[in-house]
C-alpha cells in the first residue's frame, strides 16, 4: 500500500486555479522531487499536503487513512487539523527558527509542548533532540542561537526540528534557495543521507542534478498541472514533453 495517495487535488484562489487535477502516489521510503518554474504550483501543493492551505477539491490519504476529502463538507477543528499535520514535517525555504531559542530548544519545542499529553520526560526529549542534532553534524552547536549559526547550519536545525515529531513524510520547500552557493552542499548532503536511510520525502527543488540522483520518482509541474512524472533519470536526461525540455534547457551545462 502507498504511504501517500493524492487524488485530483485542485486549489483555487478566487478565480485563479493554482492546482489543477494533481494526482500521484508515494511509497514508503521513497524520495519524490518536484521541479518546475516559479508559479507552477509546487509550494501550494506542499502547503495543501501540510494543511496550511485547504484544497478546493480532491482527497489526501496517508497509510490508508483519508485525511482530507473535499466531498466531506464537515468543518475541521483546529485541533483536528494540527493532528493531521503531524503526518508531515515541513522544512521551509527560510528556516523559520525561533530566534529567542537555542538550536536544541528549537528542535525540542514541539515535543516539550506535547509532554503534558504524552508524559514524555524533559530529559528524554532533550536526549532525542541531541541525537538529531548529532545526525545533522551540529552536536557542538546545540546551545547556539540562530543568529550565531550560518544559513546552512540553521537549515540543518530546521531539518532536525521537522524530524523530531517522527512524521510519516518529510517535505522540503526549496531547502537551499536562501543559501549562499558554498552552503548549499552541506544541506544537500544531509538530505542525501536521509534518502539513503529510506526516509520518505517530498522535495521541491531547483537543484536538477540532485533531484535526478537522489529521487526515486520525479514530477515536473507547469501552470498548476503535472506535465511529466516518472523516473528521474529519464525525465532529466531525456524528457518526453516539449514543455519539460524547454524548462530543463535553462539548466543545461554551458
Amino acid at each position: 500500500m502507498s504511504i501517500l495517495e493524492v487524488n485530483h487535488i485542485e486549489k483555487n484562489f478566487g478565480a485563479t486555479k493554482v492546482l489543477k487535477d494533481i494526482s500521484f502516489t508515494l511509497e514508503e521510503g521513497q524520495a519524490l522531487s518536484i521541479i518546475g518554474s516559479s508559479g507552477s504550483g509546487k509550494t501550494t501543493l506542499l502547503r495543501c499536503l501540510n494543511f496550511l492551505e485547504t484544497p478546493s477539491s480532491g482527497s489526501i490519504s496517508v497509510r490508508g487513512e483519508t485525511l482530507f476529502d473535499a466531498a466531506d463538507s464537515r468543518t475541521q477543528t483546529e485541533s483536528a487539523i494540527r493532528k493531521k499535520r503531524l503526518h508531515f514535517g515541513l522544512v521551509f525555504q527560510n528556516f523559520n527558527l525561533f530566534p529567542q531559542y537555542t538550536a536544541l530548544q528549537n528542535v525540542t519545542l514541539a515535543r516539550m509542548l506535547q509532554a503534558k499529553e504524552t508524559g514524555e520526560s524533559k530529559e528524554s526529549i532533550e536526549t532525542a533532540g541531541m541525537e538529531l542534532l548529532s545526525q545533522m553534524g551540529l552536536a557542538n552547536r546545540a546551545n547556539h542561537y540562530p543568529h550565531q549559526l550560518s544559513g546552512g547550519q540553521q537549515q540543518r536545525v530546521a531539518i532536525a526540528r521537522a524530524l523530531a515529531l517522527h512524521p510519516d513524510i518529510l517535505c522540503f520547500d526549496e531547502p537551499t534557495s536562501a543559501l549562499d552557493p558554498e552552503l548549499t552542499g552541506e544541506v544537500l548532503r544531509v538530505i542525501r543521507d536521509l534518502a539513503e536511510k529510506k526516509t520518505t520525502m517530498i522535495i521541491v527543488t531547483h537543484e536538477m542534478n540532485f533531484a535526478r540522483d537522489v529521487s526515486d520518482q520525479l514530477i515536473f509541474m507547469d501552470g498548476g498541472v503535472i506535465v511529466e512524472q516518472g523516473d528521474p533519470y529519464q525525465i532529466i536526461n531525456n524528457p518526453r514533453e516539449k514543455r519539460t525540455r524547454q524548462f530543463l534547457s535553462h539548466y543545461a551545462e554551458k
